[in-house]
């Protein structure tokens, strides 16, 4: 067989190949939501011709055609494997660690700095129209704590550069809860999830203590509750956007008593639920979501603890995991996320009779939540 001929033969098989993916591309039915990636996928972008000359069109769509690409999974799942052969420490913007652990690659750039600016100005802004005692706690995620467990080289940014930049911003009357030192002298302990972002458990218990030593003076006790692991093969955010084979699974531990088990109601956008925990997420990819029923713009909860103490706690989802420790001081606990909730925080606040304002958000979302402008 003529070399020609064997020319003709594989420019013709590449030719069938890529014609059938183009066809499955146009075949096989979209989905608007990642189960795997736990995140909304991106969906066909209106054209103007606006956003044709500025760009914006053409990056849009590249990244629907990038989300919707026949296969698309195992094709990540491929690109990971051939890479780790390789020697490579990381996957799709995702180091691979020591120990298990990954670590979402960012690194800083001016345009963060802006954002955090905004950021804080309308928390301060939110602050001047209400009379509430408030607080802010930024916590740190994993790579501050464990920053040995990156990959030799990696580059990365401080975070407690920027989460010292934000507490110097903030208004003097807004009550700074630092986790810092608490969380870096309990590091031998399992306080961030390896193959996720947000924290475990007791993680979450430390970091509300400081909070509440700064409320009541005084921190829960550990032995106080049961713990319980409720999931021993969570994999997380991070994961999923690494597709690392033979990943080291996590594992999930709740602290329950009585405080937080026997509640009155808990109402998710004005549904009523009589739990803060949905083991229906223990089935599924996105097991974090157990905690609090996933996103939600307005959760309330109202315990047993007749005290009469309210908090509001405007935040991110590092928040789901803490709101169990919460029941044990507030008669009514109301939650609001910034990023699905539209209507006035302030009006909110003034028209309720909170004991606190707590903010709840953690150093990566600070550089890149623009909700929060949105708060006052």
């Amino acid at each position: 067989m003529s070399s020609k001929l064997n020319n003709r033969i594989f420019f013709f098989s590449f030719m069938l190949i890529w014609l059938v993916f183009i066809i499955l591309n146009f075949v096989v039915p979209n989905i608007s939501f990642s189960e795997q990636e736990n995140r909304a996928l991106a969906t066909v972008p209106d054209f103007t011709f606006q956003k044709l000359v500025d760009g914006v069109y053409v990056s849009q769509m590249d990244d629907y055609i990038n989300d919707h690409f026949v296969f698309r999974n195992n094709w990540i799942k491929a690109k990971s494997t051939f890479e780790r052969a390789l020697g490579k420490d990381e996957n799709n913007n995702v180091y691979i660690g020591k120990d298990g652990y990954l670590f979402e690659k960012k690194l800083l750039s001016k345009e963060d700095y802006k954002n955090i600016d905004k950021a804080v100005a309308s928390i301060n802004s939110l602050k001047q129209k209400i009379n509430t005692k408030t607080y802010f706690m930024l916590l740190p995620n994993a790579m501050n704590l464990y920053s040995d467990k990156l990959p030799d080289y990696a580059t990365t940014y401080d975070q407690n550069e920027v989460m010292d930049y934000v507490y110097n911003l903030l208004n003097k009357d807004i009550t700074k809860i630092d986790t810092r030192t608490v969380l870096n002298k309990n590091k031998e302990e399992y306080l961030y999830f390896k193959t996720d972002h947000h924290m475990t458990s007791l993680g979450a218990l430390l970091s509300y203590n400081e909070f509440r030593e700064k409320t009541l003076a005084k921190k829960l006790n550990e032995m106080d509750y049961v713990k319980i692991r409720v999931a021993r093969d969570f994999l997380g955010t991070l994961d999923s956007k690494a597709q690392i084979q033979n990943q080291e699974e996590d594992k999930i531990d709740v602290y329950f008593n009585e405080s937080n088990i026997n509640i009155e109601s808990v109402y998710y956008d004005g549904k009523l639920s009589n739990t803060l925990f949905n083991e229906d997420y223990l089935t599924k990819k996105d097991k974090y979501s157990y905690f609090l029923n996933a996103n939600n713009a307005e959760v309330i909860i109202n315990t047993k603890n007749k005290n009469g103490k309210k908090l509001l706690v405007i935040k991110d989802s590092y928040a789901h995991i803490m709101s169990p420790f919460m029941c044990a001081d507030y008669e009514q606990i109301v939650l609001l996320d910034p990023r699905y909730y539209k209507a006035s925080i302030s009006n909110y606040i003034n028209k309720n009779n909170f004991s606190e304002v707590l903010f709840i958000y953690n150093v990566a979302n600070i550089l890149s939540d623009i909700s929060i402008r949105g708060i006052t």
